[in-house]
């Protein structure tokens, strides 16, 4: 975005419309512009130019162009340059250094009143500081912002800058804004826009309506709380819902709405605007190169989580799920959003498994307002009331310190509070009535017949993935079919008849490595073998760390 003095508008009947560059690339005079601008910084940086000779050859065009668009662009055209200090002959001699010396200089010998002195005075320094007297005068103000040297400069195109700066016009408009409607057709790409929005924290209210077009596409309407609608924080907000833009005009459909204040002599004034891809087609766009600012990339933010409670949340999560489990309960973030009552609410996270979903939403501090549209979509989503939407399963963890009792009222066994961090323990102890309910489903829906060829020792897991149900469910069901045949050691059923012979085996033994050996020749696998002695009655005595001197001895 530009700086709010450089904002070009027009505004008329009420209404408020960026400037924009024109779209005649090549021919009108906004490329004209550009491509003069980005070849005096391209000869600048290939002769070493001072940023001072530089700006005062730009500041001659604004006699010729709109000084606002001149100065938008170089300010674009700044942020993808480095400037440096001339590189000094000596180490000691600096600008800060050279000024010192030559003022001290001047102090003994009295002012400098004609330019054999002047002369005089640079050429002692000069001798200390073991420089040329030329260097003296060039590097004694060569610090100074105007004396820099443009030493880097990313070229671009100039079709590429004016689009770059068309979507940061439109960025510094949404600065001022007060409220913002936006609208993103197609699945594909309201989530992701939906995703920044919560990302950048920005306060949303989100509206999903049914295409009516023959394609058959969605939309949704997200309003957003403008940064000039909060009493705090509004640089920060503002600079938020910038941020967002891109991903907006990123989507093939797009229409974005609402209205900004703007100072006039009789006071605050409110202006509307809109804007959409068929009226911006070809000259305003999402995506630009890198650019630099000092050297470092200025459009990349990596947010990950929203959070540092939900990063801990998801954590603590998979402390308790392997997510590489094909059958466990896997985590989402973000997922599809949950109508209610024609709005839309995307949660924080999905907990998926068997077909069964889990939604969870971790509410923290956000303005009233927010709360209390908030609380209504819940209590809808709860009551069942939206037909789009019955059953949905729906934890909520609520800050404690937000003191919002209609959204804690809403329901008590779905909705709990939390202070510093996201308790884990409501969410297990839901997770695992389901996982009940499920073993009581595949229970009995699954018909499970035990391969014959090898009815001794029997993985649960691959039981398990065959049949597409827990492990849980498979030990149940195979003590169902098969009562008193199998006992359940570590991951696997070893048949009655199997351990009984192991019983007999190592009866006398007092060896563990010894018993050890007597399973393994049974085929009983390694990870079962303290497990199946402790279940045959034996206890495991470790005298030291190494297997050879542990012992073993009926309890």
């Amino acid at each position: 975005m530009l700086s709010s003095d450089l904002l070009r508008i027009k505004i008329g009947r009420g209404k408020v419309m960026p400037i924009f560059c024109t779209s005649d690339f090549g021919n009108g005079t906004d490329y004209e512009l550009a491509n003069k601008l980005i070849m005096f910084f391209t000869n600048a940086q290939k002769n070493k130019q001072c940023k001072g000779d530089l700006l005062k050859k730009i500041f001659y065009l604004e006699s010729e162009y709109d000084y606002k668009l001149v100065r938008g662009l170089l300010a674009l055209l700044e942020r993808r340059s480095v400037f440096g200090q001339l590189e000094s002959p000596s180490t000691i001699a600096t600008p800060a250094s050279i000024r010192k010396k030559l003022f001290e200089e001047s102090s003994k010998q009295g002012f400098a009143l004609s330019d054999s002195q002047r002369r005089s005075i640079i050429q002692k320094i000069a001798n200390q500081m073991h420089i040329q007297s030329y260097d003296v005068e060039t590097m004694m103000w060569g610090d100074k912002d105007e004396n820099l040297l443009l030493t880097k400069f990313d070229a671009i195109n100039p079709k590429d800058l004016i689009l770059w700066y068309n979507l940061s016009l439109l960025q510094t408009l949404l600065f001022k804004c007060t409220r913002l409607e936006f609208y993103v057709k197609g699945g594909l790409y309201w989530k992701q826009v939906l995703r920044d929005v919560k990302r950048y924290g920005l306060m949303y209210n989100l509206e999903y309506n049914s295409g009516d077009d023959d394609d058959g596409d969605d939309s949704i309407k997200c309003i957003l709380e403008g940064p000039f609608s909060l009493f705090k924080m509004t640089d920060r907000y503002g600079t938020s819902m910038a941020k967002l833009l891109p991903s907006i005009v990123g989507t093939p459909t797009w229409k974005v709405n609402g209205s900004i204040t703007k100072n006039t002599d009789s006071g605050q004034k409110i202006y509307s605007f809109e804007l959409s891809d068929e009226n911006t087609r070809g000259f305003l766009r999402s995506r630009m190169e890198p650019t630099f600012n000092n050297g470092g990339s200025i459009l990349d933010d990596g947010y990950v989580y929203d959070s540092a409670i939900e990063a801990a949340f998801a954590k603590r999560f998979y402390q308790h799920f392997v997510p590489d489990d094909k059958f466990g309960w896997k985590m989402s973030r973000e997922p599809d959003p949950l109508i209610a009552g024609g709005k839309a609410m995307i949660p924080d996270f999905l907990f998926e498994r068997f077909g069964r979903k889990v939604y969870f939403e971790i509410v923290g501090f956000w303005t009233q307002d927010y709360l209390d549209r908030k609380a209504a979509k819940l209590k809808v989503l709860f009551d069942g009331d939206d037909k789009n939407q019955k059953g949905v399963d729906l934890l909520v963890a609520v800050n404690s310190e937000l003191a919002c009792s209609q959204i804690e009222t809403i329901s008590k066994d779905k909705i709990f509070t939390f202070k510093k961090e996201v308790s884990i323990k409501p969410i297990l102890e839901h997770l695992r009535k389901i996982d009940d309910e499920i073993i009581k489903e595949k229970i009995a829906d699954t018909e499970l017949v035990l391969d014959e060829n090898n009815l001794d020792v029997i993985s649960i897991k691959q039981i398990a993935q065959k049949h597409a149900i827990p492990d849980d469910a498979t030990v149940k069901i195979v003590d169902i079919n098969y009562p008193n045949q199998y006992m359940v050691v570590g991951s696997y059923f070893i048949s009655k008849e199997k351990t009984a012979i192991v019983n007999d085996s190592i009866s006398g033994i007092s060896k563990f490595v010894e018993a050890c050996s007597v399973m393994a020749l049974n085929e009983i696998p390694d990870s079962c073998h303290a497990d199946l002695l402790s279940k045959l009655g034996y206890d495991v005595i470790w005298n030291d760390l190494d297997p050879n001197n542990a012992t073993i001895s009926k309890k």
